[in-house]
């Protein structure tokens, strides 16, 4: 009965860490994707005050 238990242990912690692992690497591209879609939403909102200064 232990050695199922610490079997069944060892199996649970590698599925989270292999989760986690998906998450980490998730927020990652979805952070460098957020950080594109607010430069170039900060370059055409530059582009636009430049043309109602002209």
């Amino acid at each position: 009965m232990k050695r199922i238990t610490l079997c069944f242990g060892a199996v649970a912690t590698c599925l989270v860490l292999a989760a986690c692992s998906s998450t980490w690497s998730g927020v990652k591209e979805d952070s460098k994707e957020i950080g594109h879609s607010v430069g170039k939403g900060l370059e055409k909102a530059g582009e636009k005050i430049q043309e109602m200064t002209k």
